[in-house]
């Protein structure tokens, strides 16, 4: 079947050593995709001998050459798994005739105000107070009190949120987030800790769901601060998550592929949503899940939009041990380097990966880690503090000194 990639990630994170994720011979695979961002990393030419390289920040040319694609070269199915290109994917299909998620399946999860809409006009009870901003709009009341939160309506990766005290902060928030041509939504700022539930969905049905707690909010991401994510054991907020989850993707009308949801718990025990993506969690996401189950969520999402069932676990048992990932944003100002000896010193480590910054003296967005480890542990309690352990590795390794980390989530 002639497919048409798009991507904008590391390439073999995307298509598997030598595309091997993509149901589709060599000569059937069309790719397009960046130098950035290790977007031609081990590219092969026998692997994918269609290959175009672009500037992906000129969305409209990238959209132009795959229209042209697929048109010219008989494409059936057009594949992608980075936010910024799922409303491109749609549109191409729509345009075409082709299978998958069109335009209309795929806005309720992109523009984060129509999806608080649709699930509002479906009865859904679990929303934060919301509302949209017109452009320009300074907002003077909001129906609720405390601090707000304002964002972009078509955000990626946190990275254009902003968490404000009062009015004043919010409509300058405004102006600064309309700075970039955005639409924006203000809501209330929820207390609680943050979760995500990532799942596939063949036909409207979900076939396998994880649950797992961040380890600090996406939205707090900055120099030298520590962030990630841990599995769920069994138990009742596992169990509620998951039926959240389900209802969610439910009134959404998520068709197939695999997707990405966050909720906060308040402090009385009350879920709350947050937002709904129709692609894998960034992150290190997909490694603590295929660490925790076995299941490869971002070859499950390459399987389910090219037409493929994938191999899934039967039942929603969690794993024996407690899997997460610690990330540690690069510091400012400091010469950072790979923690050496992490993985012989730090019991539990099952990965370790240093990235040298994309763009120097910048933390771009939530999951733009320096060092990102993988930890397993038999408790919650020795997960976090071997994460512990880790951030001061790191830390030490880095600044010569051995601080006390914020590894551990707020609880």
């Amino acid at each position: 079947m002639r497919t048409l990639l798009v991507n904008r990630h590391p390439l073999p994170w995307t298509a598997g050593h030598r595309g091997d994720y993509l149901p589709a011979e060599p000569a059937d695979r069309h790719l397009i995709t960046r130098t950035f961002g290790d977007g031609l990393a081990g590219h092969e030419p026998e692997a994918f001998p269609n290959t175009v390289v672009l500037d992906m920040d000129d969305l409209g040319r990238v959209e132009d050459i795959a229209r042209w694609l697929v048109a010219a070269r008989g494409i059936e199915r057009v594949v992608a798994i980075h936010e910024k290109d799922m409303l491109l994917a749609a549109r191409i299909r729509q345009a075409h005739g082709l299978v998958g998620m069109d335009v209309p399946t795929t806005l309720p999860f992109r523009d984060k105000l129509l999806m608080k809409d649709t699930l509002a006009a479906n009865g859904y009870k679990g929303l934060p107070k919301y509302r949209g901003l017109e452009r320009g709009e300074e907002p003077r009341s909001v129906p609720w009190s405390g601090r707000s939160v304002v964002k972009s309506r078509w955000g990626v990766g946190s990275s254009q949120v902003r968490i404000v005290d009062d009015l004043a902060q919010a409509a300058r928030a405004a102006r600064e987030l309309e700075g970039d041509s955005d639409e924006l939504e203000i809501e209330e700022f929820v207390e609680g800790v943050m979760f995500h539930c990532d799942a596939a969905v063949h036909e409207g049905k979900v076939l396998f769901c994880a649950a797992s707690e961040y380890i600090a909010p996406p939205g707090d991401y900055r120099p030298g601060a520590v962030a990630g994510s841990v599995l769920l054991e069994a138990g009742a907020l596992r169990d509620a998550l998951m039926r959240e989850n389900e209802q969610v993707l439910g009134l959404l009308g998520m068709t197939t592929g695999v997707t990405h949801v966050e909720f906060f718990r308040r402090p009385s025990g009350e879920l709350v949503f947050c937002e709904a993506a129709a692609r894998p969690g960034g992150g290190g996401i997909d490694d603590i899940v295929f660490r925790g189950y076995g299941v490869n969520l971002v070859r499950a999402a390459i399987e389910l939009q090219s037409g493929t069932r994938p191999l899934l676990p039967v039942g929603d048992s969690p794993p024996d041990a407690v899997v997460g990932i610690v990330g540690v944003y690069h510091a400012l100002g400091e010469e950072d380097g790979p923690a050496t000896g992490i993985e012989d010193e730090i019991p539990g480590v099952l990965s370790y990966h240093f990235s040298h910054p994309a763009v120097a003296g910048k933390v771009r967005h939530c999951t733009d880690y320096g060092h990102k480890v993988v930890l397993s542990a038999d408790t919650r309690e020795e997960f976090d503090e071997l994460a512990d352990r880790v951030v001061r590795h790191v830390r030490g390794d880095r600044a010569g000194t051995r601080g006390r980390s914020s590894a551990a989530p707020r609880r």
